[in-house]
């Protein structure tokens, strides 16, 4: 087993994981901003937007723990959640980490978002500024994607399996290039100088999804992270 590594970063010290030194599992210091939905969330610090009876639940321990967002069973019936704080910024030399390992019920009948958005009670519908993973309803296939006041620049990437465990990543270096990771590989990267880098705002950690079509749909977070180290 590799283990966990460290590094200083702006005086932070930010922790990492040995085998995938992309991958921050954990970060201190006086300029760290991040947050953990690892062992648990604080709903009094969030925005929960739910349509219908849409719900986010615990996983039992007994199956590893995580978080089970269930849609409720119209199209278009979903849940997101966000902390309160627009606390990361994109348009500075700060860099910073998000991973999440997920599944869905049916990948191909639903949509989903993770990673960083402006505060939107609709992430996954009218939001203008985002970085991030996404799903499309009626395709399976993954995508990167960043969009910056309405304009999106997209990649593809695997199709995502129904209910099997994926777990996605891209690090911003805080100079000119965001990399993105799928099942601990890379898969690709972007220059920072790229149109629709939504580096003008700030922005929260966001996850969210509705289902499509009709009948209920979840998708399972087991861990997700979202760490940026301030100058």
């Amino acid at each position: 087993m590799a283990g966990t590594g460290y590094t200083t970063v702006h005086n932070s010290l930010v922790l990492y994981d040995a085998e995938f030194p992309h991958r921050w599992l954990d970060a201190f210091g006086p300029n760290v901003r991040k947050y953990m939905l690892v062992d648990s969330y604080h709903p009094d610090s969030c925005t929960i937007t739910a349509v219908n009876a849409s719900t986010i639940t615990g996983l039992a321990s007994s199956q590893g723990g995580g978080f089970v967002f269930t849609t409720a069973a119209a199209d278009n019936d979903g849940v997101q959640m966000q902390p309160l704080s627009e606390c990361f910024y994109f348009g500075s030399h700060y860099p910073a980490y998000f991973g999440a390992r997920f599944m869905v019920t049916t990948a191909a009948n639903v949509d989903a978002f993770l990673g960083f958005a402006i505060q939107d009670t609709t992430i996954l519908d009218g939001c203008t500024d985002d970085i991030g993973f996404r799903l499309v309803d009626n395709d399976a296939t993954l995508t990167f994607l960043i969009e910056q006041n309405n304009l999106e620049t997209e990649v593809t990437l695997p199709e995502v399996a129904d209910a099997t465990y994926i777990t996605v990543e891209f690090y911003y270096d805080g100079v000119t290039t965001v990399t993105y990771y799928v099942n601990d590989v890379e898969r690709g990267s972007f220059e920072t100088s790229v149109a629709n880098m939504p580096d003008d705002e700030h922005l929260a950690p966001a996850l969210a999804v509705l289902t499509g079509a009709g009948g209920a749909n979840a998708m399972t977070v087991k861990w997700a992270r979202w760490i940026q180290v301030l100058e």
